[in-house]
This record gives C-alpha cells, sequence and structure tokens, in this order.
C-alpha cells in the first residue's frame, strides 16, 4: 500500500480540505442504508482528489513535467495579459516557465512582464514564433511532458504546424490556453503574397495578395505593391472581416530574381493595432525569352509567323536567308521557312546539326523550298528531321485490299447484301493478277468468306466464294476489323487498304475503334475506309473510323451504288511526286506530346503539302488522309539534347490560308 501511494502526487493540496464535508453528509443521510451512504462518499471523495490534481509519477519518482509558456508579443491585449497574470492554474514549485515571441527563453519570473512592472521584454516582442517555441522544447531532454501556452495564436514568422507530429511523437502534451472571453484584435494582416515561382521575361503573371482582418467591423486603408522596391499599384481598399483577396498582373523584367512586396497602411490606427504583419513578399525566377530565328526563302513570308511567336511571348528575328545568314549559336530554336538548301553552306547545316544535337531546336515548314524539293537529302537537315524525304517515283505498286461486309439481317433490305456482293465482285475485277483480295463478312462474329490471297490465284473462285454471304444476325463490327488486320499486317504490298460496309449499329465501345483504326494506320501502313449504307447506320462513329484510319469515308441511301463507290476508291491512280495540292483535312493523333496542351480536336483544312514518310521512332502528331492518301501534317522527335519538328505545309498563306485565319 506505502509503494502504491509513493507513486502519487497532488497538484492542489488545499482541496482536500472538502473532505471535511463527509462527515456532514453522513449526518444528511442517517437513516439511510449502508451501501447509499457509501457510495456518496465515494463519489464525493473522487471529486475532491480530482479537483487535488491527484496524478501518478512516473518511474523517476516524479509527475510529468509542467510547462507554461506566455506569449508577449505585440499582439497579446492588455485585456488578455491581465487573464494570464491572474490564472489559477500557475506555476508551482518544480514547474517551469517559458516567454516568447520572435524568440523563446526559460525564466525564473514571468509576471512583471505581463503586468506591466517591467516595460522591456527578454524576447522580441515585434514578432510571434510558435514553430521558434515549438523548437525550443523538442529540444528539452526527452520525458513527459504537459505545455500550457497561453498566446493569441497569431504567428509572423515560421509554421507552427510544420512541428505538430514532432510534438506527438514526443509524447509531450500540448494545451493552448484561451480566456473563456477572448478579447477581438484590432488588427489587419497581410499573410502573404501568391504569385507563380517562375516565368518568362515579358509575360504578365497574376499576384494575389491576401489580408485577414481579425477584428468584427471592416478596416479601410491604403494597399500599395512594389515591383523590386518600386511602386507598382497604390489602392484604397476597405477590408471585411475574415480573409479577402486583392488580385493584380504584373510583367516580368528581364532579370533573373525579381519581387514583390505587398504593404497594408490603415486609415485609422486604432483599427490596427499590431503593424509588425502588415507587409509580405514574394520572389520569382524569371527566364528570359526563349529566342527564334527564323529564316525565310523570300520577303514577306515570315510575317504570320513572326506574329504568332511573338504573340506567344518568344523573340523573334526574322530574316530573308542570304548569303551569310546568322549563325545558330544563341537562338533557342531556328525554323527554316521555305528556304532552299543552296542558301546554305555546308559548314553552316552541320554547325546547325551540332547545335540542335547539343539542346536546342529546329522546326522545318513545308513548301516549294523545303524537305525534298529544296534540296535537302543527303544533307545534315536529312538526318535532323523525324521524315523521310520523298522524291517522285513512278513505280507501280501493287495493293492488298480486304472488303469487311455487313452480313447481319437487316441487310436483306433493299437487297443491301446482293449489291454488297456485286461491289466485292466488281472490285476482284478491277485489281491486278499481282494485287491481293480478301473478303470478311460480320454479323456478332467475323466470317472469313476469302481468305486475303493473289488475284491470280483466286479469280476463278472469287465469285462462287463471295454468294456465300447470307444475311442474318445481329451486329457487331469490331471483331472483323482485327480480322482484316491480321489479314494485311504481314503482307509488303505497296498499298494496304480495309474497306466496311455496314448499314447499322457497329456495336462495341468507340474508343476502341479508334485506337485500333489508328494503330493500323500508325503501325502497319494500313488505310481504313467505311461505306454507310441507309439511315440506320452508326454514321459518327463510321466518319471517326475513316479519320483516324486515314481512308475515306461514303454515305449512301441507294445500295444500287455500292459497286460503283467501292470501285472509285480502288482504282489505279498516277504516282505523284512529293508536292500533292488537293484539299486535305488534318486529324490529330491520340496521346501527342507536341499538342497536349491544346484543347483543339479538329484542325483547319489545308491545300497542299510535301510528302515525306514518318521515320522509325519519331512522334506523328497531325496527320492528312485523303481517300488511299495518308501522310505525316506534323511530325517530331528528340534529336540528341534537342526537340525537331516537321510541319510539310506552308504558314504564309499559300497551302495554308484556313490556318491563318484560324490563328488571328
Amino acid at each position: 500500500m506505502k509503494e502504491l501511494f509513493s507513486h502519487l502526487s497532488l497538484a492542489q493540496p488545499l482541496y482536500l480540505l472538502l473532505l471535511l464535508l463527509v462527515p456532514l453528509l453522513w449526518l444528511r443521510l442517517s437513516g439511510r442504508s449502508l451501501a447509499v451512504v457509501l457510495w456518496r462518499s465515494l463519489v464525493l471523495a473522487l471529486l475532491v482528489l480530482a479537483l487535488a490534481g491527484l496524478e501518478r509519477l512516473d518511474q523517476a519518482g516524479r509527475a510529468g513535467e509542467r510547462i507554461f509558456a506566455f506569449d508577449l508579443s505585440h499582439s497579446i491585449p492588455e485585456q488578455m495579459r491581465h487573464w494570464m497574470a491572474q490564472q489559477e492554474l500557475a506555476p508551482r514549485a518544480g514547474d517551469r516557465a517559458f516567454v516568447f515571441a520572435g524568440d523563446s527563453r526559460e525564466v525564473t519570473e514571468w509576471k512583471p512582464w505581463l503586468s506591466g512592472e517591467l516595460s522591456v521584454a527578454p524576447v522580441m516582442p515585434e514578432q510571434t514564433n510558435l514553430e521558434g517555441l515549438f523548437s525550443t522544447l523538442l529540444s528539452l531532454p526527452p520525458g513527459p511532458r504537459s505545455v500550457f501556452i497561453f498566446t493569441d495564436g497569431w504567428e509572423t514568422q515560421g509554421s507552427a504546424e510544420r512541428l505538430l507530429p514532432s510534438l506527438g511523437l514526443s509524447g509531450m502534451r500540448v494545451f493552448p490556453m484561451l480566456p473563456q472571453d477572448r478579447p477581438v484584435a484590432a488588427n489587419v494582416a497581410v499573410r502573404r503574397i501568391v504569385a507563380p515561382h517562375q516565368g518568362t521575361s515579358g509575360e504578365a503573371i497574376s499576384l494575389k495578395v491576401m489580408l485577414e482582418n481579425q477584428s468584427v467591423r471592416a478596416v479601410e486603408g491604403n494597399l500599395m505593391l512594389k515591383r523590386g522596391g518600386r511602386l507598382l499599384k497604390s489602392d484604397t481598399v476597405r477590408v471585411e472581416p475574415g480573409t479577402q483577396i486583392f488580385s493584380y498582373q504584373s510583367a516580368l523584367p528581364e532579370e533573373p530574381m525579381v519581387s514583390f512586396q505587398a504593404n497594408f497602411q490603415p486609415r485609422d490606427p486604432q483599427s490596427d493595432r499590431f503593424s509588425q504583419d502588415n507587409q509580405a513578399a514574394a520572389w520569382v525566377a524569371v527566364h528570359t525569352k526563349a529566342k527564334i530565328l527564323l529564316l525565310n526563302g523570300r520577303s514577306g513570308e515570315g510575317r504570320y509567323l513572326e506574329e504568332i511567336l511573338k504573340r506567344r511571348g518568344f523573340e523573334v528575328t526574322s530574316v530573308v536567308a542570304g548569303a551569310t545568314p546568322p549563325a545558330p549559336t544563341g537562338y533557342h530554336t531556328v525554323v527554316f521557312n521555305n528556304v532552299e538548301r543552296a542558301r546554305f553552306s555546308a559548314a553552316y547545316l552541320a554547325a546547325l546539326e551540332r547545335h540542335v544535337a547539343a539542346g536546342n531546336g529546329f522546326m522545318m515548314l513545308g513548301a516549294e523550298g523545303s524537305f525534298a524539293p529544296g534540296g535537302y537529302r543527303q544533307t545534315p537537315v536529312e538526318s535532323l528531321l523525324p521524315v523521310e524525304l520523298k522524291e517522285p517515283k513512278r513505280e507501280e505498286k501493287n495493293r492488298a485490299v480486304v472488303l469487311v461486309i455487313d452480313k447481319s439481317g437487316s441487310m436483306r433490305e433493299g437487297n443491301r447484301l446482293l449489291y454488297a456482293k456485286e461491289a466485292a465482285k466488281a472490285v476482284a475485277g478491277q485489281l491486278k493478277d499481282n494485287d491481293l483480295l480478301g473478303v470478311v463478312g460480320f454479323d456478332v462474329e467475323p466470317f472469313v468468306v476469302l481468305p486475303l490471297s493473289p488475284l491470280e490465284k483466286i479469280r476463278g473462285s472469287v465469285s462462287a466464294q463471295i454468294d456465300r454471304l447470307k444475311a442474318q444476325g445481329k451486329t457487331y463490327l469490331y471483331p472483323a476489323v482485327v480480322e482484316a488486320r491480321r489479314q494485311l499486317e504481314r503482307q509488303r504490298t505497296g498499298r494496304k487498304h480495309v474497306i466496311i460496309l455496314s448499314d447499322g449499329e457497329t456495336g462495341g465501345s468507340g474508343s476502341d475503334y479508334i485506337d485500333l483504326v489508328a494503330a493500323m494506320r500508325r503501325e502497319q501502313q494500313i488505310n481504313v475506309s467505311a461505306v454507310a449504307i441507309g439511315d440506320e447506320a452508326n454514321i459518327p462513329l463510321l466518319k471517326r473510323i475513316a479519320q483516324y484510319g486515314g481512308g475515306f469515308f461514303h454515305h449512301t441511301y441507294d445500295p444500287a451504288t455500292l459497286p460503283q463507290i467501292v470501285l472509285k476508291q480502288i482504282q489505279e491512280k498516277p504516282e505523284e511526286g512529293p508536292m500533292a495540292e488537293k484539299d486535305f483535312t488534318p486529324a490529330p493523333v491520340r496521346d501527342s506530346r507536341l499538342l497536349a496542351g491544346f484543347a483543339e480536336k479538329s484542325y483547319p483544312p489545308v491545300k497542299g503539302y510535301i510528302e515525306t514518310e514518318l521515320k522509325r521512332g519519331a512522334a506523328l502528331d497531325l496527320l492528312l488522309s485523303r481517300e488511299e492518301k495518308s501522310a505525316p501534317l506534323l511530325a517530331s522527335w528528340n534529336y540528341g539534347k534537342g526537340r525537331v519538328a516537321a510541319f510539310t505545309t506552308d504558314l504564309h498563306g499559300g497551302w495554308s490560308r484556313e490556318w491563318i485565319r484560324w490563328t488571328a
């Protein structure tokens, strides 16, 4: 029993005098049962022990240490100082006391500074740094302790929240102490300036100044914003109780770092008694504008592009490439805009290649003076570009065509399936002996009518095989397209084409079809076209299949026109040179890194482009397609540490008139 009581301690032993009430309780309860008297006596005794501050000693034979910390900063009003000095829960013998403000220290006497007997505080009263106090407490030797902090909680330095997890792990118990009727501080604080961490010189950035009015009334005053110490803006503002944000804009100067300072001056000094928190600052790292060298083939050809680039915040040097064009050194990106190879020396092009490989950019725009027509084959520029330069060729290419024909029950209507079969037979008659033909029918599953084979081997049996198609079942297109891809992917023919004929819903997810046909176009160079029959077909999806598949789309209500439509698309066309001049509609490629920041899903058409082919490892960002023709419009890749892009149409309005209007 003695050992048990040796581990107990009383914080306020005078409260034990209340135990004298127990005999009075017995007299009052005389006549009651003994159990009732004992029970109520026990309750009274426990209440008295609680008031006396009964606590258990630790293994070292002492109670957990108690620490009292008093805020002496100027933000503590007189009323709260008086309350702190009169606290009943005051340090007793063995307790420790700290005072704090901008810094903190342990003291033996603390009341003189609260009562005003001593006017010079031992800490910096202009600031409040709770984080500094917590850091001091955490530096004490480990041990159980309770910390009672008397403060208004307004920090002007540091952030106490950063050390809260460490306090919890240390086993230290922290008790914030506030009066029941907390005095309202007449104070307006500039909490912070919200600004981007970095920007580009000349760029207009947004700044937000956060003010906090801690009183219950609105406060009027003057809010000044400075940049690098010079006044940028001065406004008369009215700050309502609570937090309020004021927004500004400022252009960044050509300096490595720039500071912004906000300062609030109240109209009535009595409405803002604590001036130490009336200012805040923020720093922004400033990058110089990216410098672009725009080399043009003719005067005036670069005016549209120059305007666009300057609007985007670039510093542009635009010149006609003469006998001695500016060196690439010092420019982040060099752009060749319809300028022929003959304008440059071999040494210049070699220097350009090294400049890009070292971590800079290069871009070529398409026109008659660019790519292969401009004479860049077998030059360092050809190595730089993400596309193969294509010379005119007249060689005859064989073709591989797979017809994917809907044979669901709805194809009976209007003899749709009959005309689709006639279209397939007409295709077989049009193709040459060294061409390949395959036919896949589908309802809910694919049905291989004619495996992909050379016409010279199957011409005699084509009609009979195609006539095996019978209209029945529902519609699910996706597996049939997968089967067509399987048949074509290993063929080495010059052209590979899938033509879909359907009159109904395709079934499945639209995104699955887009991913599939885009991969077929990108990985196996298979063009996918689609023909919609009637008004029940999934026209929007079939259009997108043709767009992303690099093929054509046609919609007909007359099944009798099917043979003519399909034949028109597979007719032999003469090979064209590297300049194609027709109407072409660009299609974005999914997961384009170069266009990741653009929300556009469609782009204006172009009237022509320079034909190229995507190099292995390059990224296709925009493609052009018309009927069986498809080619890169925008392609990019990494070259050494640099980045290179090829835009195969012009940007001076010859082929790109709609693009010029679109970007204006």
